[in-house]
């Protein structure tokens, strides 16, 4: 009797002990598992786009089925979740924080944001913090760190903490929003109120729209390669705007009635037309297309675009940082310290603090991506072009396109900016203040520069023939390739693809023509150096490549390459043209 007693007793004892730790968090959790419980777990939800994040579970699925130990992911990830609990808040000292986040704050299938920059993706510098339960979206690179599945050390940032974002509130339902343009395109309550002005008769420039897919209407590919149907701000049917005949990404046919699905988020450029006056859509038979779909646009199948607030490039002539990138970098300096080498920096010019003189020979100011306030990084005392001292020319504007070279420095530890008098003006091509070089580029006596992006192309235009400000024409033709020259945002380049060519025709003889390539995951495009010239000498050295020995009024270029894909291609991002004296 008494052994029965003891028994008894002794498995009281255990469910009392088992029901006291119920609630009981492991110390650690456990990567893809939250911190065990019996409850069967949350299903993954989301792609890892900021359209549609991944859940916790997914973010854990992602990782454990793509990453081994110790690999990083090539692309950035969004993931949302509440905050569970945190190891690290913000600071002042190191700008970024710690913490855990789970489908709905309870302590179960977490995953762990290691050490993120905060909105914006710049450090901390003052404000509130985050709080266990906060809402948060992360965006940012993960990676199995000895089998712990978390963001990268400063390499992800909080997108938005309970619905706002670095630029504040977010957008109200139904509240017009943009600019129309690829940088700021309108939402769709915006175009609506801009269509539905027009006369039955009349349609719209070419615009940039944004919205997500709330219904698909058709998508024919048998005969004109075109689909039909709806977008709205936030996916509902309420306030539609219907997306007529238009094509597929990089303004090519639709071949599968799959490329495009409900929930898609897209951004639709082209014309638009009141139709009947009564009916707001594109303007039909093929006049628009997707220009991003789900934040990837066209190149060969669809790259990535850099998200708004993204730090692109690695700092090198072939891939210089972006505003974002250079902010990152000086700003993982400690106070006061500047880079031991030197980085390219490129950008537009927002603003013009101290435009060069002869007396100091520098300039002061701000550049970003897309000529904005956002994101902008501090150019502080650069010397001009060729690493000189200023001493008369032409002076900066805002709306330039700029590639600074140089060291850069945290000043005072919250200030990312180039070192003073240790940078210089590497490239420079006017494209705002006076406007005096119609087509873009920078032109002297002897030499004319343009840039791909300063020929005012839309995407995925073929470039044909185009005449620059001192009268030379550049004429790129197919030469039998299908795939004739065309111009892509995508890297801002025009591509001659196997037996295109380009020929130059000046008033005065050329000695040099000396193009830049673009490079695309690694891969330098420049026709793998297979390239000839009639006349001229051809030298491609990585990413430059070189005709000389030219001394004609005339030149043709082919692209010669006997390769497929990226590498047989020419992805020409600048020409400079050299005349003789």
């Amino acid at each position: 009797m008494k052994t029965l007693w003891k028994s008894l007793f002794i498995l009281a004892l255990g469910a009392f002990a088992f029901s006291s730790c119920e609630d009981v968090p492991e110390p650690y959790p456990t990567p893809g598992q939250g911190n065990g419980g019996t409850e069967t777990p949350t299903e993954p939800i989301g792609d890892g786009t900021l359209a549609n994040p991944f859940n916790c579970i997914a973010a854990n699925q992602y990782i454990e089925n793509n990453l081994a130990e110790g690999e990083t992911s090539t692309e950035a990830i969004y993931i949302k979740g509440k905050v569970v609990s945190i190891k690290e808040n913000f600071t002042t000292q190191y700008g970024n924080a710690a913490f855990y986040i789970s489908e709905d704050g309870k302590n179960k299938n977490t995953f762990y944001v290691y050490r993120a920059l905060y909105l914006g993706n710049v450090k901390y510098t003052s404000g509130d913090v985050l709080e266990a339960g906060d809402e948060v979206i992360v965006c940012g690179k993960v990676t199995n760190y000895n089998g712990t599945y978390e963001t990268v050390q400063n390499g992800a940032y909080v997108y938005s903490i309970n619905g706002k974002t670095a630029d504040g509130e977010p957008t109200t339902p139904g509240e017009p929003t943009g600019e129309g343009t690829q940088a700021s395109p309108y939402n769709v309550a915006a175009a609506l109120n801009i269509i539905k002005a027009l006369d039955a008769s009349a349609q719209t420039e070419p615009m940039y729209v944004k919205g997500k897919i709330s219904s698909i209407k058709s998508v024919e590919t048998a005969q004109y390669g075109n689909a039909n149907y709806y977008i709205s701000d936030d996916g509902t049917n309420s306030n539609e705007l219907y997306i007529f005949q238009s094509f597929y990404l990089g303004n090519v046919k639709f071949t599968s009635a799959d490329q495009i699905k409900v929930g898609d988020e897209v951004v639709i450029y082209g014309p638009f037309v009141n139709y009947m006056g009564n009916t707001p859509e594109t303007a039909g038979k093929g006049a628009s297309y997707i220009y991003s779909l789900n934040g990837k646009t066209a190149d060969n199948g669809g790259s990535e675009d850099p998200t708004p607030g993204e730090a692109t490039g690695d700092g090198t002539l072939e891939s210089p940082f972006n505003s974002v990138a250079a902010n990152n970098y000086a700003s993982s300096l400690a106070a006061g310290e500047i880079s031991s080498e030197d980085v390219y920096i490129k950008g537009k010019i927002v603003s013009i603090k101290e435009n060069f003189t002869a007396q100091y020979g520098n300039a002061a100011f701000y550049i970003s991506d897309d000529g904005t306030s956002a994101n902008q990084f501090y150019v502080f005392r650069t010397l001009y072009l060729n690493n000189e001292k200023y001493t008369e020319g032409d002076v900066l504007s805002v709306g330039d396109d700029v590639v600074i070279c140089g060291k850069v420095t945290n000043y005072m530890g919250n200030t990312p900016e180039t070192a003073q008098n240790e940078s210089y003006l590497y490239s420079w091509t006017k494209n705002g203040g006076s406007g005096d070089i119609p087509g873009g580029g920078e032109v002297s006596e002897n030499s004319i520069t343009i840039t791909a992006s300063s020929l005012g192309l839309a995407n995925a235009t073929e470039v044909g023939t185009q005449t620059l400000s001192d009268g030379t024409t550049l004429t790129f033709v197919g030469g039998g390739n299908n795939n004739v020259p065309k111009y892509y945002t995508a890297g801002n380049n025009i591509r001659m693809y196997p037996k295109n060519s380009l020929t130059i025709k000046a008033s005065k003889k050329i000695t040099s023509v000396i193009f830049n390539f673009d490079t695309y995951q690694g891969t330098i495009c420049n026709a793998s150096g297979d390239i000839s010239a009639d006349p001229g000498s051809v030298t491609v050295k990585e990413s430059v490549g070189t005709i000389s020995d030219i001394d004609a009024t005339e030149t043709t270029i082919t692209n010669t390459s006997g390769t497929s894909g990226a590498p047989s291609q020419m992805r020409i991002t600048s020409i400079t043209i050299n005349y003789a004296d």
